[in-house]
This record gives C-alpha cells, sequence and structure tokens, in this order.
C-alpha cells in the first residue's frame, strides 16, 4: 500500500476552480471594497489553505490579488497554507488577517481566539451543503457503515465534511473512526480525497458536496468511475472570516460587498463562474449543529492530526 504522504506527488495540482471558486473569490470582493481609507502602505494577509504552491492556479491568485490590490489602494498578501491548522495558527498569529476556512475549524477559532464571521456563501440557494460518501461504481456497499475494515480518505482532520461528519454518524452507531477503518488516508483536500478513489488508493471517501459538484463538471468521466452513496446534512456552508482585530466597520463594509455582488452584472456572472449564488450574513448561532457534532466526539481528541 502506498504511503499516504506520496499521494500529494501523485496527483495532479489542483485546478483553478477549486482555489478561485471560494479563496480567490472571497479575496476579489474584499479587496474591492476597501480603498483609500487605509494606509497604502499596510498589507493584510489572505489566508488560502491548500496543497497550492507548485500550482498555476497559486501564481494566478498572486497576480489577481496584486492587480485588484493596487486598484482598490488596499495591499494584499497572499499567504497559502496547507491545512487548517496553518490557517488557524496564521489568523491567530496575524489577527488583522481575513481567511476562507471550514465550519468546524471556526467553531474551534471563534472561542479560542475571537474569530469573527464575516459571510457565507450561497450554494444552489442555499448557506449549506451536505457531506458526501462516494466509492467506486460496481461495488457492493451502500453506506458509510458497510466500509469496515477497509480504507477511507479524507481531506483533513478538521475537515466539517471530510472528516467531522464521518466521525459524527459512525460515533452514533457506536463506533470510533480511527479503529473503524483499517486505514485514515489523509489526502490534504476534497479534489485528492475523490482521486484517491478513483486511483484505488481508498475504498471510500467523504467529501464536500461543492467541491464533488464542481469536480464532475470538469471531470465528467469520472461520473462513471465513481459516484455517491449516501450524504449527511445540510450542514452550515464554509465561510469567509476575519481575525479579532478586524473593526467592526470594516467587517461590514465586507458584508455589503459580498451581499451585493448577486445584484450587479459583473458580480452575477462572477459567481455564475463559480457556482454560487451570492452570499448572506449570518450570526455565530448558525454553526450550533456542527458545534454540537464536535463536542460529541468530545471535540479535539477525535482529531487525528
Amino acid at each position: 500500500m502506498d504511503n499516504p504522504q506520496r499521494i500529494a506527488n501523485r496527483q495532479r495540482p489542483p485546478p483553478a476552480w477549486r482555489l478561485i471558486s471560494g479563496l480567490a473569490l472571497c479575496l476579489l470582493l474584499v479587496s474591492t471594497q476597501i480603498h483609500s481609507g487605509h494606509d497604502a502602505r499596510q498589507s493584510h494577509p489572505f489566508i488560502v489553505s491548500g496543497v497550492v504552491l507548485s500550482s498555476d492556479a497559486a501564481l494566478h491568485i498572486e497576480d489577481f490579488a496584486k492587480l485588484l490590490g493596487k486598484a482598490a489602494g488596499y495591499p494584499l498578501r497572499v499567504r497559502f497554507v496547507d491545512s487548517y491548522n496553518a490557517l488557524s495558527t496564521a489568523l491567530r498569529e496575524d489577527p488583522s488577517a481575513i481567511g476562507w476556512t471550514c465550519g468546524a475549524a471556526f467553531v474551534e477559532d471563534r472561542i479560542r481566539d475571537g474569530q469573527q464571521l464575516v459571510s457565507i456563501p450561497l450554494f444552489r440557494g442555499q448557506p449549506t451543503y451536505h457531506s458526501l460518501i462516494i466509492t467506486r461504481r460496481g461495488r457492493t456497499e451502500a453506506s458509510l457503515l458497510d466500509f469496515k475494515g477497509q480504507i477511507l480518505a479524507y481531506s483533513d482532520g478538521r475537515s466539517n465534511s471530510g472528516y467531522v461528519v464521518p466521525a459524527y454518524q459512525l460515533k452514533q452507531a457506536g463506533f470510533a473512526i480511527r479503529n473503524y477503518f483499517r486505514l485514515l488516508l489523509h489526502t490534504g483536500n476534497h479534489e485528492r480525497s475523490i482521486e484517491a478513489v478513483a486511483n484505488g488508493l481508498a475504498d471510500v471517501a467523504a467529501v464536500d458536496e461543492y467541491v464533488w459538484v464542481e469536480y464532475l463538471k470538469m471531470h465528467p468521466g469520472i461520473a462513471n468511475e465513481l459516484h455517491e452513496i449516501e450524504r449527511f446534512g445540510p450542514f452550515p456552508f464554509t465561510l469567509v472570516v476575519a481575525g479579532k482585530a478586524v473593526d467592526r466597520h470594516t467587517l461590514e463594509r465586507l458584508q455589503q460587498t459580498l451581499s451585493g455582488l448577486a445584484q450587479s452584472p459583473g458580480g452575477k456572472k462572477l459567481l455564475d463562474s463559480f457556482g454560487i449564488d451570492g452570499f448572506v450574513k449570518k450570526e455565530n448561532d448558525f454553526y450550533r449543529p456542527i458545534e454540537d457534532m464536535m463536542r460529541t466526539l468530545g471535540w479535539p481528541q477525535e482529531d487525528p492530526q
């Protein structure tokens, strides 16, 4: 069996849609609304999670940020990290930063670090999504529980859809995720979880519904190889966040900008290209369902990383 850590060297770099659809989009929206009221010499990090440093998409994001930062008079310094843990650490160390994170990571970071909710994308008209269980076509398993003793691919130990949800479902059935599978294959992102199953490195994966939908658009042939056998949710979607030092006025400007995108032709076109319908403001309690699952799991002890 291949060493899980070698997956990054065997899979192609993440496609542009996975990065731009969430993270670079947020970068665009944030930078276009913050202007000359700030010192142009300052730069605030926009934290991007994912194994993207060697990809062409990373270079596009850098160029995009420079262009928009100059036009907005608010220089942005893109920083790529390889996990939600690293993203959380970056926002903790620089509380003026902005980022794109997962609901499970936000639940913990809000309590521990004072991280602030900015806005949530609308996916298929709702600020929610599902965790999908996928496997290869032709297999007889019909649910997550049917894969006992096999290999589960997951994106990140702090991913709601990739880890928290399957761990919670197994807990409800009386099992611990660490003992249920022969191997937990940490892939680093949902795309690589999909490809781990397609390439035979894993038997099953828990993935983000949005990523699955967008991946199928880019690679329609994968539907002949893999299919969804179970879904859980809906759950609060991934979100744009700000460190605790970002002031209320700035937060409100960001929220207004994001929520108004769908009303402008340019903004609507951009949203359509990313497969999302807009952004909406919600309160912290919107993420209570994820917090409840994490508490049931005795978080953070169930985190495999």
